[in-house]
């Protein structure tokens, strides 16, 4: 999944970031791309190391109740330390058991589906956002989801005109 590259001259459109409320949700794998971490000061518990960059579709309703057909891009460290992380995404998406040796392959991902924990919290900024806190085994997984019955992407706008 290449970065889109704007150009001058194009009309672009100010997006509102992912902000889901507190709750469980049904999220569908994208994509997926390769990125490099690079810590903010040197008093990273996490050094400078790859990470996989993963675009997850989450509908949910904002606080107007409108549908929102929102993006999250979770970043997993590719860290020894931290492969409990991903082995937890790859059981959401129903790829594998705890216990199971994964391949490090994302593209098995792709269009997945799983149910996650998403929470708010203040930033050091003092600006609120809306994070995953947890990605569910499916034998864990609640069976009611804040955003059930809604689809993945925007629905097309129905042609009620003459021309199809």
């Amino acid at each position: 999944m290449a970065e889109e590259m704007l150009e001058l001259g194009q009309t672009i459109k100010d997006e509102p970031s992912f902000m889901a409320p507190d709750g469980d949700y049904s999220f569908m794998v994208k994509g997926w791309d390769v990125s490099m971490y690079q810590p903010r000061d040197e008093n990273s518990k996490i050094p400078a190391c790859r990470q996989v960059d993963v675009t997850l579709l989450i509908p949910y309703k904002d606080e107007m109740g409108n549908p929102v057909w929102g993006t999250k891009v979770e970043h997993f460290k590719l860290l020894a330390r931290l492969k409990f992380v991903i082995t937890n995404f790859f059981v959401a998406c129903g790829i594998g058991k705890r216990g199971d040796e994964f391949k490090l392959d994302f593209d098995q991902c792709v269009g997945k589906t799983g149910t996650c924990k998403i929470v708010q919290q203040v930033g050091g900024n003092g600006n609120l956002y809306s994070r995953i806190d947890e990605f569910y085994s499916p034998d864990v997984a609640p069976q009611v989801r804040v955003n059930d019955g809604m689809p993945f992407v925007k629905p097309d706008t129905p042609n009620y005109g003459y021309g199809y």
